[in-house]
C-alpha cells in the first residue's frame, strides 16, 4: 500500500470528493426537477407527480394502474401531469395528430425498457424513427400474411387443437363438462399461434396443457418488476445499461428465466440460417419471410424475442375480455349463439368460419370491439416525444421534449363517445345510430392497436383469430364461469395480467 494512500490527508481528500460529487448530484437533480415543474406548472395532477417519478412507480406497482389513472383523469380532466416530463391524455384527437405517418413526435424514452431480448431493438421499442419505418417495411409482409404466409389456415389449425383440447377435457369427466382454468389454456393456445406463424412451429403448450419453456412463468414474474420501475427513469436507464446487462443482464446460454427464453428464440433462427437450402413451402411462416426481405439473423433474433411475449399477451387479453363479458351476461350470449346458429343453417358460415364470412355477421362484430373496450389489450404507455418548437396538445402548449402517454382504459369508456352506460358492456351501442355515428365509435375502439406510423404490425393475426375463435367455441360448447362472485384475478399494469379464470365447459350435442 503507497504511504500516500494511507495518509490522513489522503482519506479526508477522498472523503471531501465524494461529498462533493454526492452534492452536485443533488443540486443537479434539484435543478433539473424545478426546471421540469415550471415547463409543465400549468397542467393538473397528483402533487407528487410533479416533482417525483414516484407516483407513477407506487401506482403501477399497485397493480391497479387502470383504475387509479381514471379516478384521476375523472378529477383532471383529458389531460394531466403523471411525471416531472411526463403528460397522459386520452383525447382521440391527440392520438391521432401525434401517431400520424407524417407526425415528427418520436418515441419517447420509456420504449428502451419493452427490449424484450436486451441487447438490441426490435421494431417494438426502436427509438429512431428512420431505422423503425424501415424494419417494419421489411416485416410488414409476414405480419400481414402474404408471400407463402397463410395466416388464415394457421389460425383455422391452431383453433381446431383448442376445440379438441376442450372436447377432450369434457370427456374426460362425465363425457359433457368439465371445469377448466380456461384463461391458462388461452395462453397455450396464443402461444403457439404466434410461434406457429413467427417460425413454422408450435412449441406444443395447448396440445399437452404445459408451460413448456416457462414463458408463462417468466412473464408472470418479470411484469410487475419491468412495468412498475419503467415509471422511473433513473433505474430504466440502470437495467438498460451495458454495465447492468454486463454483469447481471439474461444470457442465451441460461438453462432458466429470459436467458433460457433467449437461447430458444437464438437455437430457432440459427438453425434456419444454418439450412443448406432455405425451405419455401405453403406452409411457410413470418421467419421466412423476413429472411427474403433482408433482415440479418441478429435482427431475425430481436423480432422473434419481441413477437412472443408481445403478440401473445395482447390478443390473449382481448380474447379473455370478450370471454369474461359474454359469460356473464347472458341475453348478450344467447344473441350471438344464435347468430352464429342461424348462419350455419342458412349456409352462411363454413366448417370452420372464413374471415369474411365473420365480418359479415354484425352482432359478432359488435361484441369484439364491445369487449376490447372494456379489456384493452394494453391500459398505458407507448408514449410519444414532443418535437422540437413545442406543440398544442388538447388545447394546451406543451414544450419539447415532453412525454405524451396515452391511457386507452379512460379513452375507451370516455362518456362523450360512448354515452353515459360507457361503463357497462352493451355491444348494441356499435349498432346504433347512423352509418357516421358508428363508424366513429369503431375508430376510437380502433386506437387499440395503435394508429399511423405506430399501428401494431400484429393488428392482422389478432382480427384473424378474434373473427374466428368465438364462433368455433359457441358452435361446439356452452359455457359457464365456475365462480361468479371471482370470476377471474385481474392486476393492471401497463398491460393486464390475468389468471384462475375457471369456466365450466359442456360440449354442445
Amino acid at each position: 500500500m503507497s504511504p500516500w494512500t494511507d495518509s490522513p490527508m489522503f482519506a479526508s481528500q477522498s472523503s471531501l470528493a465524494i461529498a462533493t460529487v454526492f452534492v452536485a448530484f443533488i443540486v443537479w437533480r434539484l435543478i433539473v426537477v424545478v426546471i421540469s415543474w415550471h415547463w409543465l406548472r400549468k397542467f393538473p395532477g397528483p402533487s407528487l407527480a410533479s416533482f417525483s417519478y414516484l407516483w407513477g412507480y407506487f401506482a403501477m406497482r399497485s397493480g391497479r394502474m387502470h383504475h387509479i389513472l381514471a379516478e384521476e383523469q375523472g378529477k383532471y380532466g383529458k389531460i394531466m401531469r403523471i411525471g416531472p416530463n411526463e403528460l397522459l391524455v386520452y383525447d382521440p384527437q391527440t392520438l391521432w395528430h401525434i401517431n400520424n405517418v407524417r407526425s415528427e413526435y418520436g418515441r419517447g424514452d420509456w420504449y428502451a425498457s419493452i427490449q424484450f431480448d436486451p441487447y438490441g431493438h426490435s421494431v417494438l421499442s426502436e427509438p429512431d424513427t428512420a431505422k423503425h419505418d424501415k424494419r417494419k417495411a421489411q416485416i410488414g409482409s409476414g405480419y400481414a400474411g402474404k408471400g407463402a404466409v397463410n395466416l388464415e389456415q394457421k389460425v383455422d389449425s391452431q383453433i381446431a387443437v383448442l376445440v379438441d383440447v376442450l372436447r377432450k377435457n369434457c370427456a374426460g369427466t362425465d363425457g359433457r363438462t368439465s371445469i377448466v382454468d380456461f384463461g391458462r389454456l388461452i395462453r397455450f393456445f396464443q402461444v403457439d399461434l404466434v410461434t406457429l406463424v413467427g417460425s413454422g412451429e408450435p412449441w406444443g403448450d395447448l396440445v399437452s396443457e404445459t408451460d413448456h419453456f416457462d414463458f408463462i412463468s417468466i412473464a408472470d414474474n418479470v411484469v410487475p418488476f419491468l412495468h412498475s420501475f419503467m415509471m422511473i427513469p433513473l433505474f430504466r436507464d440502470f437495467f438498460a445499461s451495458t454495465f447492468f446487462l454486463s454483469i447481471a443482464g439474461p444470457k442465451p446460454t441460461d438453462e432458466k428465466g429470459m436467458g433460457r427464453f433467449l437461447g430458444i428464440i437464438k437455437g430457432i433462427v440459427e438453425k434456419r440460417f444454418s439450412e443448406s437450402t432455405h425451405r419455401e413451402t405453403a406452409e411457410g411462416c413470418m421467419l421466412d419471410e423476413w429472411i427474403k426481405h433482408g433482415l440479418t439473423r441478429r435482427e431475425c433474433e430481436l423480432e422473434l424475442a419481441v413477437q412472443v411475449p408481445a403478440g401473445s399477451e395482447t390478443s390473449t387479453t382481448a380474447i379473455r375480455g370478450v370471454l369474461l363479458h359474454l359469460f356473464t351476461a347472458p341475453a348478450i350470449y344467447r344473441r350471438l349463439q344464435e347468430e352464429i346458429s342461424a348462419g350455419i343453417r342458412e349456409g352462411r358460415i363454413s366448417s370452420p368460419i372464413t374471415n369474411e364470412e365473420a365480418k359479415r355477421l354484425p352482432y359478432l362484430q359488435a361484441v369484439i370491439h364491445e369487449g376490447i373496450r372494456m379489456v384493452p389489450p394494453a391500459i398505458t404507455g407507448f408514449p410519444k416525444k414532443v418535437p422540437a418548437g413545442g406543440d398544442t396538445v388538447c388545447g394546451a402548449f406543451v414544450p419539447a421534449g415532453t412525454g405524451v402517454f396515452v391511457n386507452l382504459w379512460s379513452l375507451l369508456r370516455d362518456r362523450e363517445a360512448f354515452g353515459a352506460d360507457a361503463d357497462v358492456f352493451r355491444p348494441e351501442r356499435f349498432l346504433e345510430g347512423d352509418a357516421a355515428a358508428r363508424a366513429r365509435l369503431l375508430r376510437h375502439v380502433d386506437l387499440a392497436f395503435g394508429h399511423g406510423r405506430w399501428m401494431c404490425p400484429g393488428k392482422t393475426l389478432a382480427w384473424l383469430e378474434l373473427n374466428k375463435i368465438f364462433v368455433e367455441l359457441l358452435r361446439n360448447f356452452d359455457f359457464q364461469v365456475a365462480n361468479p362472485e371471482s370470476p377471474w384475478r385481474c392486476r393492471g399494469y401497463s398491460s393486464f395480467l390475468i389468471d384462475d379464470f375457471w369456466v365450466q365447459v359442456a360440449e354442445r350435442r
